[in-house]
């Protein structure tokens, strides 16, 4: 059980780290949408357990589980950790100390 949960999470991280290259308008622009983001997928998160009671009440026993990892479980925790990949990405683009812009100076003004 371990290494399905171990590897689950590397997938979906794979998946959120291609998610994050590949789809560039997806991103954030600013710092305060990347934390709404994390939020949101916070409340998303906490809110699976309810949907594994309403799977396990409205369908049958194998169903219910599949229905739940698929429909419910992958998505809500692949927008954790792409939108977690989305913060980070903004963290370090603050930290960025190369010049963006303004004048340019002539080398022999340096």
């Amino acid at each position: 059980m371990a290494v399905l949960e171990s590897a689950m999470l590397v997938g979906l991280g794979a998946v959120a780290l291609w998610v994050y290259l590949r789809f560039p308008s997806l991103r954030p622009s600013t710092l305060t949408p990347a934390i709404v983001h994390v939020g949101i997928s916070f409340v998303l998160f906490n809110f699976l357990p309810y949907g594994v009671g309403l799977c396990l009440r409205l369908l049958p026993s194998p169903l219910s589980i599949g229905v739940f990892v698929l429909v419910l479980l992958v998505p809500v925790l692949g927008y954790v950790l792409v939108s977690w990949v989305w913060l980070i990405a903004r963290l370090l683009d603050l930290h960025d100390p190369t010049p963006r812009g303004g004048h340019r100076v002539p080398a022999d003004a340096r």
